[in-house]
């Protein structure tokens, strides 16, 4: 009884999901279409790679400056989003018109356990921004481990492409359309049951019996105007003058036999 209680009121107030669901997700889209800014992301692989020369003058790689090189990696992150990297990064790049705050918050620096691989992401408004701003923050990372740890074993693995032209990273909202649709759902249903819940009229014969404890012997429906017209539904006057002309008729022979 309880889950066709449910499924009737969904049937009742549908509409009230319905309309949240279209005005919710209206609203997002024209918000992630009108004032979402497209963000655009470039980034840059650097490698921490100290060799020692062993054999006859060739460089090797040996364990122990594989370990080194793990080890540096956490000493460069910090040195990366130091303020005196990022102070460079700003003089050095003066059309960017940002502050060494500012480049900061748009860069990210990115690990993997055990590799020796340092990836630089940088994020802004354009791609050409972006490509100049991961640029310069590895020039200025690789240009203080030089002067500050004595160390040149930073190589360059990837640079972006300043001629690439892709599309914002921020392009795609499906999820958010989703998380929407889902929560105004919800949100709608409640509001239903809530509004059913208030409703104290009677509506069904379950409400009849379940709100008065009786059992209800029989109803009478809704009959339509135009359903009168067409003659579909005989009213209860028309079946007394039935009856009243048949009961005529069958006294008229008792008479005329008197």
């Amino acid at each position: 009884m309880e889950l066709q209680h449910y499924l009737r009121v969904v049937k009742r107030y549908w509409w009230i999901p319905a309309l949240l669901i279209v005005v919710v997700c209206t609203a997002a889209y024209v918000y992630t279409n009108q004032y979402v800014k497209p963000v655009y992301q470039a980034s840059t692989d650097l490698i921490v790679n100290k060799t020692e020369s062993t054999l006859a003058g060739q460089q090797v790689i040996d364990q122990n400056s594989i370990n080194t090189n793990l080890m540096l990696i956490n000493t460069y992150k910090q040195i990366i989003k130091s303020p005196s990297t990022m102070k460079r990064v700003a003089d050095e790049h003066p059309e960017l018109g940002l502050t060494a705050s500012q480049i900061s918050d748009k860069v990210a620096v990115n690990t993997m356990k055990d590799a020796q691989i340092i990836t630089l992401v940088a994020k802004d408004d354009t791609y050409g921004s972006a490509v100049k701003i991961v640029e310069g923050v590895s020039s200025a990372f690789r240009s203080s481990v030089t002067s500050l740890m004595k160390l040149n074993n930073i190589t360059v693995l990837t640079e972006p492409d300043p001629l690439a032209a892709p599309g914002p990273v921020n392009s795609s909202h499906t999820v958010l359309y989703i998380f929407c649709f889902l929560l105004s759902a919800l949100l709608g249903l409640g509001i239903a049951f809530l509004v059913d819940y208030l409703d104290d009229k009677v509506r069904t014969e379950d409400d009849i019996e379940s709100e008065l404890g009786i059992t209800m012997l029989a109803s009478i429906g809704k009959i339509k105007q135009k359903d009168l017209a067409q003659g579909r539904i005989r009213t209860a006057v028309p079946f007394a003058r039935e009856a009243a002309v048949r009961g005529k008729q069958e006294l008229r022979p008792a008479k005329e036999q008197r």
